[in-house]
C-alpha cells in the first residue's frame, strides 16, 4: 500500500528498512505471556490432579488456579510500590486458598487456627489408606488432596512472582517444578490413557512456559514448530523404545543377595482385622486374552459362623449351554512369582491344568489342588470358563433349578440356642420359585424335634432371614434379588479392614458394626442369597491386577487378594457378583499415596454415608482395566488442546514494542486478504477510510494509520478501534467469520 493518496503499496526499499530492527518484548508483553503460559501449564496440572478423586472438585481446583494467576499478576504490579504491599497481597491470597480448597469458611473468618489444623491433621491421617481415585466419604481426606494442589500451585506462583528477574531461566524452572509435580504425581498413581500423547502435551506447555517470553516474533513460529516436531517425534518413538521392563534390573540383583519374599494365603473367611499380606508384593502373572478374577478356591459351606471350603454332597451341576462356552472360555498361562500355594489359581470353572505336580480335583467342581506346593517359578496352562452375561441375559435366564442338585447351595448350618455346636441343624431354604415354601432340615441333633422354622427363629440369624425375605419380596427373577442385595450392601455399609471380632461376625456386620472388607461383604451377600432360595457361594482369589504393556501378562500383587460371590444361573452356570465397595484396594484405584502407604489405615467411609452404587451388570468386570487407566475426559483434552493453541497463537502474534505505522499498514493489507477482501492496486488509505464510513470506529482505525503516515510517529487509535475493524472483517463470513477475523487481526497488548 502507498501512504499517500495514490496507492497504499509500501516501497520495497522502505519494507526492508522497516524489517531490520529486532525489537524485544515490552515488559507488559512479557508479563502477559508469562501469565498465559503459567495458567496453561497449571490448567493441565489440575486436570491431572483431579484424577486423584472419583468425584473431582473441579470448581475448587479452577478457583485455586485463578488465585495462583492473580497472585503472580498482583505481585508483579505491587512490587513497584515496595515489597510490603506485595508480601501482604501474596499472604492474603495464600490464606484465601484454605477455604477455597474446602476448609469451612466460618473457621477462616473467625481465625480458628487450631480447629483447622485438627481437620487437616484428620485428613492427613487418612491418606495412608486412601486408595486413588479416592471415592470415600471422608471429607477431610478429600480436602487434604485438594490442598495438595493448592500448595503446588501457590508455591509455583510465589517463586514466579518474587524471584528476581536476574535469575532468568532458573526462576522459571523453579516455578515449573511444582507444576510438573501437579501433573506428574497423579500419573504415577493412576495410569493415564495415551500416556505418550499426554507427555507431548506437557512437554509443549512446559517449553512455552520456560522460553516463550524470550522468543522474537520472527523466531517464535519456527521455535514452536521445532518444539512440536521434537515432541511428536518423541511421542512416536517412545512406545517403540519402551521395552516394558527395566533396562537395569536392580531388583533382580538385590534378589540375588537377599531371600525372596513369599506370601501365603488362608482363604477360609475369618473376619476380624484383615490378616492377608498387603504390601504390594507381586505374587503371580497371568497371560490371558482378557482380564478376569483369578480364583483360588470356592467356599461352599457356611458353618454357622463363617464361609469355609468344603461340600455337603458334591452333586454335579448341569453344564452351561454351548453358546456360552464358546464365548467365555479361554486358555491362560499362570506363573507363580511370589507366593506359596497348594491351590491352582485359575478363573471361573477350570479344566484340569497342565502342571507339575499333576493337580488333583479340589473340594468344589472346577477347582484344583496339588499335593506339593507351587512356589515361585512354577507355571502351568489351564482352560477356564468364566461367564459374564449381560443384565438382560440374566433376567431371562429364569430359575429352573435342577431338583435336589442345588440343595447344597441353598443350605447352611445355623447355631441354635441350647444345641451343641456339633449338632447345629443343617437347613435348606426353599428354592426361589417355590413361593410359600418353608425351610427344611436335613440333619441335626434330633430330626423332627422342632420345625426348621422354629430352629431358625431361635438362631442368631433370625433377623438375617427376615432381611433376606424383605429384600426378595416382589422380585420376579433371581437376578433382581441379587441386584437388590448387592445395592443394599453398597449403600448402607462401609469399607474398613479393621472391624472388631465378633462371635457371629456377619450378624454384627449387618446390624451392629456396619463396617468390613471383602470377606464381610461377600459372606453376607451369599448368606442373604441362600436364605432367599438362590444358589450362592463365596469365591476367593485375586482381582485382575495390572496389565503389563498392551498385550503383556496381568501382574497380580498381594493387594489384589479378594473374595466375591458367585450365583448359579441356568444355561450359564456360576456368575460373579462383587458387593465390596469400589474403593477397596483390590477393586478401585490401585495405589495408596506411596510415601506413607504403610502406615495404619482408617475408616474410609462413615457408616451412615451414602454409597456409590454400581451399574446393574454385576457380571462385567466392574473394575476398570488397569491397562487402560484413568484418562482425561474428552472435554478436558479439548480444553488442554485449546490452551496449547492459545499459547502458541498469543506468542506468535505478540508484538515486540510499539509497531511502526508501516508494519500496521501491511498488517491491515494482509487482514483484508485473509478475510476474502484483497485490495486492488491503486487503493489508498483514504479510499479505505471511506469504505468503512458506516462504522465510525473502524474508519477511525484507518484514519489513525493515514494520519500517522503523513505526520510521522506512531498511530494513536481510539479505544476499541481495532476491535471495531475486526468486527467489520468478519461481516458476511458466516460461522467461521469470527475465527478468520481473529487470525487476520489478532488482539495486541494494549490494543484489543
Amino acid at each position: 500500500m502507498s501512504a499517500g493518496a495514490s496507492t497504499v503499496t509500501i516501497p520495497p526499499r522502505f519494507q526492508r528498512a522497516s524489517r531490520a530492527p529486532r525489537r524485544e518484548l515490552t515488559s507488559t508483553g512479557r508479563t502477559v505471556i508469562r501469565l498465559i503460559t503459567f495458567a496453561a501449564l497449571g490448567l493441565y496440572g489440575i486436570l491431572r490432579w483431579a484424577r486423584l478423586t472419583a468425584s473431582a472438585p473441579t470448581g475448587r481446583l479452577l478457583a485455586l488456579l485463578g488465585l495462583a494467576v492473580v497472585l503472580v499478576a498482583a505481585v508483579t504490579v505491587l512490587r513497584r510500590f515496595g515489597p510490603v504491599p506485595a508480601v501482604l497481597a501474596a499472604g492474603l491470597l495464600c490464606l484465601l486458598a484454605l477455604p477455597v480448597a474446602g476448609l469451612p469458611w466460618h473457621e477462616f473468618v473467625h481465625v480458628k487456627i487450631a480447629v483447622s489444623a485438627r481437620h487437616i491433621g484428620d485428613g492427613l491421617s487418612g491418606l495412608p489408606a486412601a486408595i486413588v481415585p479416592y471415592s470415600g466419604a471422608n471429607h477431610w481426606v478429600r480436602t487434604v488432596i485438594t490442598l495438595g494442589a493448592a500448595v503446588l500451585l501457590l508455591d509455583a506462583a510465589v517463586v514466579l512472582a518474587f524471584a528476581p528477574e536476574a535469575f532468568g531461566d532458573l526462576r522459571r524452572a523453579g516455578a515449573a517444578l511444582p507444576l510438573i509435580a501437579l501433573a506428574g504425581v497423579p500419573a504415577t498413581l493412576v495410569r493415564p490413557e495415551l500416556p505418550y500423547a499426554q507427555g507431548l502435551l506437557l512437554f509443549v506447555l512446559l517449553a512455552a512456559f520456560l522460553w516463550a517470553e524470550r522468543l522474537h516474533r520472527r523466531t517464535a513460529t519456527a521455535a514452536i514448530a521445532l518444539a512440536l516436531l521434537a515432541g511428536v517425534a518423541g511421542a512416536i518413538a517412545a512406545p517403540r523404545l519402551d521395552p516394558h521392563h527395566a533396562l537395569v534390573n536392580y531388583r533382580a540383583w538385590a534378589g540375588g543377595l537377599a531371600r525372596h519374599k513369599v506370601d501365603a494365603f488362608v482363604w477360609n473367611q475369618t473376619y476380624g482385622p484383615l490378616k492377608w499380606p498387603r504390601t504390594g508384593h507381586e505374587v503371580l502373572t497371568v497371560n490371558a486374552d482378557r482380564g478376569d478374577y483369578w480364583k483360588a478356591t470356592n467356599l461352599d459351606v457356611f458353618n454357622g459362623r463363617a464361609w469355609v471350603s468344603g461340600t455337603f454332597s458334591g452333586s454335579n451341576l448341569p453344564p452351561p449351554k454351548p453358546s456360552a462356552l464358546s464365548i467365555w472360555a479361554q486358555t491362560i498361562k499362570v506363573r507363580i512369582t511370589g507366593m506359596r500355594t497348594n491351590d491352582v489359581i485359575a478363573s471361573g470353572f477350570a479344566s484340569q491344568p497342565l502342571a507339575d505336580p499333576v493337580p488333583l480335583p479340589g473340594t468344589s467342581d472346577g477347582t484344583w489342588v496339588t499335593d506339593r506346593a507351587l512356589t515361585p517359578g512354577a507355571s502351568y496352562v489351564v482352560t477356564t470358563y468364566s461367564p459374564h452375561p449381560s443384565a438382560a441375559q440374566l433376567e431371562h435366564a429364569g430359575n429352573a433349578y435342577p431338583r435336589t442338585v442345588l440343595d447344597d447351595d441353598r443350605a447352611m448350618r445355623l447355631p441354635v440356642a441350647g444345641v451343641a455346636p456339633a449338632a447345629d441343624p443343617l437347613i435348606v431354604f426353599p428354592a426361589f420359585h417355590a413361593h410359600g415354601g418353608e425351610p427344611t432340615q436335613i440333619s441335626g441333633d434330633v430330626l423332627g424335634r422342632v420345625t426348621p422354622a422354629q430352629d431358625l427363629a431361635r438362631s442368631p440369624y433370625a433377623a438375617v432371614y427376615a432381611l433376606a425375605r424383605r429384600l426378595a419380596a416382589g422380585a420376579r427373577t433371581p437376578y433382581a434379588v441379587a441386584i437388590r442385595i448387592e445395592r443394599y450392601l453398597l449403600n448402607h455399609y462401609a469399607y474398613n479392614e479393621n472391624p472388631p471380632a465378633r462371635p457371629y461376625p456377619l450378624v454384627s456386620f449387618l446390624f451392629q458394626d456396619k463396617i468390613g472388607y471383602c470377606q464381610q461383604f461377600s459372606g453376607t451377600m451369599a448368606l442373604l442369597l441362600r436364605m432367599a432360595g438362590i444358589p450362592a457361594r463365596v469365591s476367593a482369589g485375586f482381582t485382575t491386577g495390572v496389565r503389563s504393556g498392551r498385550n503383556g501378562p496381568f501382574v497380580v500383587t498381594d493387594i489384589d487378594a479378594h473374595a466375591w460371590v458367585e450365583t448359579w444361573f441356568p444355561g450359564y452356570g456360576w456368575v460373579r457378583f462383587d458387593p465390596t465397595p469400589p474403593l477397596a484396594p483390590a477393586r478401585g484405584g490401585r495405589a495408596a499415596l506411596p510415601i506413607i502407604k504403610n502406615l495404619p489405615g482408617e475408616n474410609l467411609h462413615a457408616p451412615s454415608a451414602p454409597r456409590r452404587t454400581l451399574q446393574a451388570t454385576p457380571t462385567s468386570v466392574r473394575r476398570s482395566q488397569q491397562s487402560a487407566g484413568h484418562g482425561m475426559s474428552p472435554w478436558e483434552i479439548a480444553l488442554a488442546v485449546l490452551a496449547v493453541a492459545a499459547v502458541a497463537w498469543l506468542i506468535t502474534g505478540m508484538r515486540r514494542g510499539p509497531a511502526s505505522t508501516d508494519e500496521r499498514v501491511r498488517e491491515l493489507e494482509r487482514a483484508m486478504a485473509r478475510t476474502g477482501r484483497p485490495l486492488s492496486a491503486g487503493v489508498t488509505l483514504s479510499d479505505l477510510e471511506r469504505r468503512f464510513r458506516d462504522a465510525p470506529a473502524a474508519a477511525a482505525y484507518v484514519r489513525a494509520l493515514r494520519t500517522a503516515r503523513f505526520k510521522g510517529g506512531g498511530a494513536q487509535t481510539v479505544p476499541g478501534a481495532r476491535r471495531a475493524m475486526r468486527q467489520q472483517l468478519r461481516e458476511g463470513l458466516g460461522l467461521s467469520g469470527r475465527l478468520r477475523a481473529l487470525w487476520a487481526l489478532p488482539p495486541r497488548p494494549g490494543r484489543p
